[in-house]
């Protein structure tokens, strides 16, 4: 003889009526806010397109970013030791000034890393 297991469908319900209605907007929008605001960086971050790195030019570099990520996107490698700017490994000339790669920003205007 054959067994033939029937299998009815299953299913799952999670019922809250235990908190009464003490959830019943809680996962909703305040209206009282007002108007959504777009999230993340209002105006987006501010580039600096007059970038070299070597005489290549950084596309996307952002003003306040440390100059070894800018040197970075350009395909340079900026060795360092500290990420302080304590030993002295990251020296680069940046517009014809000695600077600490790893502690100095990107400021914006025309910039020649070397």
């Amino acid at each position: 003889h054959g067994f033939s297991p029937v299998s009815k469908p299953h299913t799952t319900t999670t019922d809250l009526n235990m908190f009464g209605n003490a959830l019943k907007n809680a996962f909703s929008n305040d209206e009282s806010l007002g108007k959504r605001k777009n999230e993340g960086l209002s105006g987006g971050p501010n580039y600096n397109e007059n970038v070299t790195v070597n005489g290549k030019a950084v596309n996307g570099a952002v003003v306040g970013q440390k100059l070894t990520v800018v040197a970075g996107r350009a395909r340079v490698k900026i060795p360092v030791n500290c990420q302080k700017g304590d030993c002295g490994t990251c020296m680069v000339n940046m517009n014809g000034r000695k600077v600490k790669a790893c502690s100095t920003t990107l400021p914006s205007g025309k910039v020649n890393i070397q």
